[in-house]
């Protein structure tokens, strides 16, 4: 992995090097190049002064982002409170991975999907859900909660923040990935989102789907690729239709909580 960046110029040393002119260039002739900084997120090798480091500031950098959330009614945000999170954390030398796919939830004997195979809404409105992956989180969510609930009291059954450690990889199920109406209509085959979403299976083979269990709730999480921000965080959220600019969240919250970036 490293040789393949040392190929290209690219300085690996600090996280959001997926900024690099070389590494864009990859990027737009290939998609799929983004794993690649991914799997290093993943691969690189940590201490536990850093797994302590991390431990420290992301849980409130969450609080954070949940408190702007409420406090706009930033509901449906995923992708960009995703972007803002990932944005900060480069920021604050937290390596991370923002991650689309989707998120189901079990719980009582029912369940709600956001599932990336499902009936598009229109414009502005994306399938599936987002997170973000930092080691030693599996799971850095801060949006399921607050995503189009439409007054479904199911909403109870998620947390407002969602951080989860040594989750259990599982296997994706049909069910996690296609919405139930979708499903419905399909062949009765247990592998059939791999055949509807032909991609699925290989992301999952660096990407497992983990699962986080709270109580008497079951939150499956299928990625379906990786998704880097292509704007600075000075850009993300900048005309604010939703929420505030995410710079302002940087330095009216951040700064004054964590301080300067290192």
């Amino acid at each position: 992995m490293v040789a393949v960046f040392q190929e290209l110029d690219i300085d690996i040393s600090q996280p959001g090097f997926y900024d690099h002119p070389n590494f864009v260039v990859q990027e737009q002739k290939n998609s799929r190049f983004a794993e690649n900084y991914a799997e290093w997120v993943l691969l690189r090798e940590r201490d536990q002064d850093y797994d302590a480091r991390v431990q420290a500031i992301v849980p409130q950098v969450a609080k954070i982002l949940q408190r702007r959330i409420v406090q706009h009614n930033w509901h449906g945000a995923c992708i960009a409170m995703t972007a803002i999170l990932t944005r900060i954390l480069d920021r604050l030398g937290i390596w991370n991975i923002p991650m689309r796919g989707s998120a189901s939830v079990y719980a009582e004997g029912a369940s709600r999907h956001f599932a990336i195979i499902d009936q598009n809404e229109g414009t502005g409105f994306d399938t599936g859900h987002m997170w973000v992956i930092a080691p030693p989180y599996d799971i850095i969510d801060v949006t399921l909660h607050y995503q189009r609930w439409q007054g479904d009291t199911f909403q109870r059954h998620v947390p407002p923040i969602i951080l989860g450690m040594g989750l259990a990889s599982v296997k994706a199920r049909a069910q996690d990935v296609i919405a139930p109406e979708l499903r419905s209509q399909m062949p009765r085959d247990p592998d059939i989102h791999y055949k509807v979403f032909p991609d699925q299976r290989r992301v999952l083979e660096t990407f497992p789907a983990k699962q986080f269990i709270i109580s008497s709730t079951d939150i499956r999480y299928v990625p379906g690729g990786v998704s880097l921000p292509d704007s600075p965080l000075e850009r993300i959220n900048e005309e604010a239709r939703a929420g505030v600019p995410a710079i302002q969240i940087w330095t009216d919250d951040i700064l004054p909580t964590l301080g300067k970036p290192i």
